[in-house]
């Protein structure tokens, strides 16, 4: 390119990327908003799951059945998990971390949150009940 076009295409080109890096934040804190509505959503079905002892917390930050559930159950675990890795990929983005370091450090402060009687898994993967 010449030294003329090069200046004009900058000049276009920032403006332009910078509007989608705005327009791809705004999707995702609008996506993330939408999640966590969900997540609210859930959360006396999941602890339902919990107290009745169908599931529990896993070492990653996500629900693992301890049993069989019914379709429904299933599909709500699903779902929640779902859910939950978005988020962590959300906060790994915007921490320089990774998914896993944040779903584990999740994991450490729902299970200290947890009340008694909810199945968790430590960090070497023993599962204990609260």
């Amino acid at each position: 390119m010449t030294a003329m076009k090069t200046p004009l295409l900058r000049s276009f080109l920032l403006p332009v990327m910078l509007a989608t890096v705005a327009a791809v934040a705004a999707l995702g804190a609008e996506n993330l908003g939408a999640v966590k509505q969900r997540m609210d959503q859930r959360v006396p079905a999941i602890d339902a799951l919990k107290q009745r002892g169908a599931v529990g917390e896993n070492n990653q930050g996500l629900l693992e059945a301890r049993g069989a559930l019914a379709a429904g159950e299933a599909a709500g675990v699903a779902a929640e998990n779902a859910d939950r890795q978005a988020v962590y990929a959300a906060l790994a983005a915007q921490t320089g971390s990774t998914a896993d370091a944040v779903g584990r450090k999740r994991a450490a402060r729902i299970a200290a949150a947890s009340t008694p009687g909810v199945w968790l898994q430590d960090e070497a993967g023993r599962w204990y009940r609260k």
